[in-house]
């Protein structure tokens, strides 16, 4: 079975002689795993992203898909259905007298 890689951050030195990598709290640790992993491991990969880890998902060394920690959107515009909008909009029995005068105003 194939070991996940971890990637390294921008701050990350590559150096032989580093033996740590140091990343800012700001940064988001990024770890790469494959598709077989991530079916065994699901619940742990969740908890980590949960966490703030952002966790790629692999196949055939290629990423794929990415778990990132859920952030409900606040203070957005609250979901209108097509009902109430089309509730709004003045319904009349026959629109041919509405379009005519829009084509005559020049709309």
């Amino acid at each position: 079975m194939k070991k996940s890689k971890r990637v390294l951050g921008p701050r990350a030195s590559r150096r032989s002689g580093a033996s740590r990598v140091e990343e800012p709290s700001t940064l988001r640790r990024r770890v790469e795993v494959s598709v077989r992993e991530a079916k065994d491991q699901l619940s742990a990969l969740l908890q980590r992203a949960t966490a703030g880890e952002e966790i790629v998902i692999t196949s055939d060394g290629e990423p794929k898909a990415m778990l990132v920690r859920f952030r409900p959107v606040v203070g957005g515009k609250p979901w209108q259905s097509l009902a109430a909008f089309r509730a709004t909009m003045p319904m009349t029995p026959n629109s041919t007298p509405l379009i005519r005068k829009m084509r005559d105003g020049g709309y």
